[in-house]
């Protein structure tokens, strides 16, 4: 993703977060109250899970982080309801190349029915900023485009739920991101299941893609693609959680997917390093941990892209890629009485991570839904931030942070080069020949960050943004160091009482 792209994307992300009106019951993910949720969830305020590895939905935090006017009510969604929630927003922006706008117009409409442990979800989601994405592969010449970012029912029971549909979601340690599953890419319709106890959590997913727009993940030759990963997290009490997940994406020509993939207790590395079934599999581990204080916490998701032991096997050349997601989290450190937080994070995902040969894409397992990560919106990068936080007792928040991001050549679509077969790879595969990390001219940005928020009860909610960035050699491109700010801001309305409760 080049400079543009990324500024133009950072400005979505938060307005996307802002207007889009889920718990197994609560509020969606993707939702105006989500940049309060996020430093909730930083602060120690939010889990979404019992191990605090898969994040779902906007629970009311516990203790006292903002008004509690903000939350849904978690005693009463739990109760059988109707509850709709309307939202709309703009936003106003000094440069949006991507979408070649300096505008944004958006509207969402929450429909939640919560009956006897059933639950039924829409969120309908309509932005102007549609029309001109890429990857928006829908209707566009409305003005505006429209999908359902969330459509699913589920079934909720002691130890766990079963959820189907379309579906919205992060997992791993951090609110807002994963290496593995990640909810950068449009949302997509899939069955899953969750388990848990006191010790552990265990979820499993199966996905199946939409044929028709294949070509946007480098398959043109039809095949069906799918998604299967599970994860296994144990809960270690007041010293945070551990966990391993497994994904992998493959495709089959006669549209049925291999059943020992669906299988939610196979274990996937197994599978598919001896040959019984063909995919891009990725392994991770994962972990949220406080081994000192409570107070401090150590965040993280290492991921392998298949594992090698070797690369001696003729057949099996490629090196080892891999990820990892690093976070240190300092919560209330100073003798201030507002809830507050020191973050230090850094982030790497190696070159040819997620990515496959030309035959193995062509098979549908490039690591992409829509030509969007389904992990990490790019490999070849890495990028060190520091940042504060702090949230109002009522109704606002701010941060100020300061990054420095590198960003090779390769993208998650580059092309391996391997139209050479066997036994010749060694000699013709380009990451064979170009190892250095980052690839070729290297885009440098440097970003001073600093970012306000607040909202008036559930009817007002705003944000400002400024972006004072730094970029050398853009769009990786040689080109001396310039000043390149960005600026938003974000206004929104919402109305959250429309609630009408159902007979017991």
């Amino acid at each position: 993703m080049n400079a543009q792209k990324k500024s133009s994307s950072f400005i979505c992300a938060i307005f996307g977060a802002i207007l889009i009106p889920v718990f197994t019951p609560a509020e969606p993910l993707d939702n105006w109250r989500l940049p309060y949720y996020l430093l909730g969830s930083r602060l120690g305020y939010v889990s979404s899970s019992p191990s605090s590895m898969f994040w779902d939905d906007l629970k009311q935090p516990a203790g006292q982080f903002l008004d509690k006017s903000m939350w849904p009510d978690s005693d009463r969604v739990a109760e059988n309801h109707w509850m709709l929630e309307p939202a709309g927003a703009t936003a106003l922006l000094n440069t949006n190349d991507f979408y070649g706008k300096n505008y944004a117009l958006a509207g969402s409409l929450l429909n939640d029915i919560r009956f006897r442990g059933f639950l039924a979800r829409q969120v309908v989601d309509v932005n102007t900023k549609y029309v001109d994405d890429p990857g928006y592969v829908w209707i566009k010449n409305r003005g505006a485009g429209a999908r359902l970012s969330e459509a699913y029912l589920q079934y909720d029971f002691d130890y766990g739920f079963l959820r189907m549909g379309r579906l919205n979601r992060n997992w791993g340690p951090f609110a807002d991101r994963s290496l593995i599953l990640s909810a950068n890419p449009y949302s997509y319709d899939g069955v899953e299941l969750g388990l848990h106890s006191s010790v552990f959590e265990f979820r499993h997913l199966f996905a199946a893609f939409p044929q028709y727009a294949m070509n946007f993940d480098g398959d043109t030759t039809g095949a069906a693609r799918y998604l299967t990963a599970h994860s296994l997290n144990f809960m270690l009490g007041r010293f945070g959680t551990v966990g391993i997940t497994e994904s992998v994406v493959f495709g089959r020509r006669n549209g049925i997917p291999d059943l020992q993939y669906v299988n939610p207790i196979s274990v996937y590395f197994v599978t598919n390093t001896i040959g019984e079934g063909t995919g891009n599999l990725m392994e991770a581990v994962q972990w949220d941990l406080h081994p000192f204080t409570d107070k401090v916490s150590l965040l993280g998701q290492f991921l392998i892209d298949d594992i090698q032991v070797d690369n001696k096997d003729s057949g099996d050349l490629k090196p080892n890629m891999w990820a990892t997601d690093l976070g240190v989290l300092w919560n209330d450190f100073l003798p201030l009485r507002l809830p507050h937080v020191l973050s230090l994070e850094y982030r790497f995902v190696s070159r040819w991570t997620y990515t496959v040969s030309d035959a193995n894409t062509a098979s549908g397992e490039r690591y992409t839904y829509l030509g969007s990560g389904l992990g990490s919106p790019s490999d070849d990068c890495d990028s060190l931030s520091l940042s504060f936080a702090m949230a109002g007792r009522n109704f606002w928040l701010g941060s100020l942070g300061f990054s420095y991001s590198r960003r090779g050549q390769n993208r998650l679509s580059t092309k391996w080069n391997d139209s050479v077969k066997f036994p010749n790879w060694p000699d013709i595969l380009g990451y064979r020949n170009e190892p250095q990390f980052p690839s070729g001219t290297v885009e440098n940005t440097f970003d001073a960050c600093l970012q306000v928020g607040g909202y008036y009860k559930n009817f007002i909610d705003a944000r400002f943004a400024l972006h004072n960035r730094w970029i050398q050699n853009r769009d990786n491109v040689s080109s001396p160091l310039t000043y390149d700010p960005t600026i938003a801001l974000l206004l929104g309305l919402h109305y959250s009482n429309f609630f009408i409760g159902l007979p017991k």
